[in-house]
Formats: C-alpha cells, sequence, structure tokens
C-alpha cells in the first residue's frame, strides 16, 4: 500500500511543526480488506480505514484538514464526488487536553487499485504488481491549478470575533 505513506509525506511538508516534532504524528491502518471480482486476474483492490493521530496539537485544526482534503483530491476523489461516500469516509474526533492543546484523530476510508500481471520465463512465474492511479473525475478542477501538492505549504486561519 502506498498511499499511507503518501498522506504521511504531504501532511508533514504541509505542517511544519510536525515536520520538526514527527513523534506527534501516527498513521496506521486498523482494518482493511482485499476485494478481487474472481475473474482470472490476479489484480485486486485494497480498502482500509486510515488512521491519522496528531497528538498535542496546539494549532487550528484547519491547517491539518486543508492539506488532507487537497490531497485527497487528486489522490481519492471519489469521496467528495459521491454523496454517500462524502459524508462517511473522512471522520474525526478530538480529545480536548487542556486550554491550549489537544488529541486529533483522523479516519478516512480509502482504497488502491493493484494490478498483477504476469507470463512465464524459462518455466518461471514472473509477476508484477502495479498501483493504479484514481481517475481524473469528468468537469473536476485539477487541483494542480489550485495549489502545489509538493509545494510548502503555510495555512493561516482567521478568527472571528
Amino acid at each position: 500500500m502506498k498511499k499511507p505513506q503518501l498522506l504521511r509525506d504531504h501532511i508533514t511538508r504541509a505542517c511544519p511543526e510536525l515536520a520538526t516534532n514527527p513523534e506527534k504524528l501516527t498513521v496506521f491502518i486498523e482494518r482493511g480488506n482485499v476485494v478481487h471480482t474472481g475473474t482470472p486476474a490476479l489484480s485486486f483492490e485494497y480498502r482500509y480505514t486510515l488512521n491519522i493521530v496528531v497528538t498535542d496539537w496546539n494549532g487550528s485544526t484547519d491547517v491539518i484538514v486543508v492539506p488532507v482534503v487537497a490531497w485527497l483530491k487528486r489522490n481519492q476523489p471519489d469521496i467528495f464526488e459521491n454523496p454517500e461516500r462524502r459524508a462517511k469516509a473522512f471522520r474525526f474526533e478530538v480529545e480536548i487536553i487542556d486550554h491550549a492543546t489537544s488529541d486529533i484523530g483522523f479516519e478516512i476510508d480509502l482504497t488502491e487499485t493493484v494490478a498483477v500481471q504476469g507470463g512465464t520465463v524459462d518455466g518461471i512465474n514472473r509477476l508484477t504488481t502495479r498501483h493504479i492511479g484514481e481517475p481524473v473525475l469528468a468537469g473536476a478542477e485539477p487541483v494542480e491549478s489550485l495549489l502545489d501538492l509538493q509545494a510548502e505549504w503555510r495555512i493561516h486561519p482567521l478568527d472571528e470575533g
């Protein structure tokens, strides 16, 4: 699976505090499954819930959520296009530690399609796997036109009131 590390890297680039204190960011998969259609091909899909935990956070949650939404728009766009997935696929919990600090947990339902191709060379089965990128949705504004996912980020929430 590639998406957990890609998202971790993106969050770390986007949140300088997490780059400086990587122990505050934990990424793991609690449960998942492998879906295969039963066809002769060996290709399959990973479906899993990615957990992201940020501990001792003393900033705005916007600083974490905005980069995650941008990453999801590029790497899991069906979350926002499908009304049922949009309502349930990106969840969070917050534990308030004190007046300035909280622990934040995110759960995100992700999928990864893996194409398996093979053949026999000199009587030996040779298989290769390739993770298939997400399709670009019709009419979707490319995320790249809005921002550079590889660039350094600075998010400044405005206080209301």
